[in-house]
């Protein structure tokens, strides 16, 4: 008996040991897993795209422990749609236009419609604007025909937008010089004054617009007359009203009255729900350590994100936002 007793504690011991060196490997698996690779596509450094991207993958990659997202620098969202189509990315940033035109169709450019975009989060809108030199004699859009005016790099999502306001004005074609350079690009082309203008589609703050307006001699917004924006907001469908405070820039004395809409984060409806309602609850939540890392992030708020959608949300997004709420149609 003793011998027996002897052997069932030995086996005992053994199997003891065995539980606590298969439970530290389980658990060391389980912390060592590696994280879901998600590529989101953004556009050129130093753009509003790209800073709002960067600060949105660092709250979610904090947040989530179970993905890493890597903010990849692209030529903008005519290239992140079209990867995100293809599988080649899940991930990507695109002004509504641009989510618009892939989400509906555009027979004219041979894009077929693409009704599984949806929607993850929105910016806050952005706010069409004309920047030229402070001393110079420009007033209206009429007076830089002819003119070098700097649009965005072909491609990107504000150039897309702002081909699209000088179509729907009528000063499309060779109504102007038009130069396609980043905003980086268009902020030195100001201070050398091998532009005369840049027109942009952005929101606020914006590092490089900062910039132009603290260079020597100082920059100034072209006023636009009631006539255009009606225009603009009777034949671009996505289009709102939109307002830049007086001060936003240095110099800035006046409101810029105009219109925008908001870029947008995009997926398909394929991605993970999961994930999706974890970015959702990421961005809500942490929406204050958003702001702190990129102040144009101001205003993106899940509020924003569902009054303003094109692309349907995402079912995960949806049912973070009827959790907190909100009624999605």
């Amino acid at each position: 008996m003793k011998k027996k007793y002897f052997d069932l504690s030995v086996a005992f011991v053994v199997f003891a040991v065995v539980a606590c060196i298969f439970a530290e490997n389980g658990a060391a698996s389980a912390a060592d897993s590696p994280k879901e690779e998600l590529m989101m596509g953004t556009a050129t450094s130093g753009g509003f795209t790209y800073i709002w991207g960067a600060a949105a993958a660092e709250i979610i990659n904090k947040h989530i422990p179970s993905v890493n997202v890597t903010a990849q620098i692209t030529t903008g969202g005519s290239e992140n749609m079209v990867r995100i189509i293809t599988g080649e990315m899940p991930l990507g940033i695109a002004g509504s236009n641009v989510v618009q035109k892939f989400y509906d169709g555009a027979p004219e450019e041979k894009i077929q419609p693409h009704k599984n975009l949806r929607t993850l989060w929105v910016s806050k809108s952005t706010i069409f604007s004309a920047i030229v030199h402070k001393d110079s004699t420009y007033r209206t859009l009429e007076d830089l025909k002819g003119k070098k005016v700097s649009i965005g790099n072909k491609g990107g999502s504000a150039y897309e937008s702002i081909m699209t306001f000088l179509k729907a004005l009528g000063k499309d074609g060779d109504y102007y010089d038009l130069q396609f350079f980043t905003m980086n690009e268009s902020l030195d082309a100001m201070r050398t004054k091998n532009i005369d203008a840049f027109f942009t589609n952005t929101s606020d703050p914006h590092t490089a617009m900062t910039e132009v307006f603290n260079m020597p001699g100082g920059a100034r917004f072209l006023d636009f007359p009631q006539e255009v924006i009606s225009t603009l907001l009777a034949k671009v469908p996505y289009l709102k009203p939109a307002v830049r405070p007086s001060g936003t820039y240095r110099d800035q004395e006046k409101d810029v009255v105009s219109v925008g809409s908001p870029y947008v984060l995009v997926t398909t409806e394929d991605f993970s729900e999961d994930i999706a309602y974890g970015i959702a609850k990421a961005l809500d939540e942490k929406y204050g350590e958003w702001v702190g890392i990129a102040a144009n992030v101001e205003g993106s708020t899940l509020e924003s994100t569902v009054a303003n959608y094109y692309a349907p949300l995402h079912s995960g997004v949806k049912k973070y936002a009827e959790e907190k709420g909100y009624s999605v149609k």
